[in-house]
């Protein structure tokens, strides 16, 4: 297997206009280890992103090839979609397809509603079997599928505990559930006292990720990568993973 070539003159090539709509071809988006990165029996971590826009495309493609080209224990395989690729057919069924065996799915900035009820579609029967499910600033619908081992958005809301008196605050005050859980995200660190051990472990990793995410360099998106893939794949288990914090 070769890696894609992410060159710019061929992503123009492969472009048409359908519609009020750019399709590009999310194929450009795919990154797999080389044949010589791949042995018997190395596992190989499958990651899906959705975003807005094709900012994280470059960042994205880079940290996998370096895990791929430094990691003798385990690889990554990537696939990209832009939110406005899944109004097409053929991108929304090969979505499908890759959702249906991959470890982690990503999404950010998925505030279409239309668009938003597509990748619910997908991801949330797939929610059970997926080994992390993040979901960075998107609408209700589609942060609810928020899952890193018992973190989840909707159990932070529920809890017995300062979180829930957070939530309820914001729900008396007229507070959209896009802002309350904007305004959740930036206190978590203040409220992490409140959970148990466990949760409070992966409310800290769900902070890192968005931390890494934010920071949008290969090498931020590489350890965000890196720190995901050890904690909840589980066929990495006991593997040494080193990363830096975001």
């Amino acid at each position: 297997m070769q890696a894609v070539n992410y060159g710019k003159s061929s992503a123009a090539t492969r472009q048409t206009t359908v519609g009020m709509f750019t399709a590009t071809t999310p194929e450009l988006r795919r990154v797999k280890p080389t044949e010589d990165q791949l042995t018997v029996g190395k596992p190989v971590v499958k990651i899906v992103y959705v975003v807005l826009e094709a900012q994280y495309q470059a960042t994205l493609s880079a940290a996998v090839k370096n895990i791929n080209s430094k990691r003798s224990d385990f690889a990554v395989e990537v696939v990209g979609y832009l939110l406005e690729e899944l109004r097409s057919e053929d991108n929304y069924e090969q979505f499908k397809k890759d959702v249906a065996d991959a470890n982690i799915f990503i999404g950010s900035l998925i505030f279409i509603e239309e668009l938003a009820e597509k990748v619910k579609a997908v991801v949330e029967p797939r929610r059970p079997q997926l080994d992390a499910c993040l979901i960075f600033p998107s609408m209700p619908e589609v942060m609810r599928l928020n899952k890193l081992g018992s973190f989840s958005m909707a159990s932070l809301g529920q809890s017995k505990s300062a979180i829930a008196s957070f939530m309820k605050k914001q729900r008396q005050n007229n507070d959209g559930f896009e802002e309350a859980m904007l305004k959740l995200v930036r206190t978590l660190p203040k409220v992490l006292k409140y959970l148990p051990g466990d949760k409070a472990a992966d409310a800290k990793n769900f902070m890192s990720s968005l931390q890494y995410w934010l920071g949008g360099s290969p090498e931020n998106i590489e350890n965000f990568l890196v720190m995901i893939a050890g904690e909840y794949v589980p066929a990495l288990d006991g593997l040494e993973m080193n990363y830096s914090e975001p």
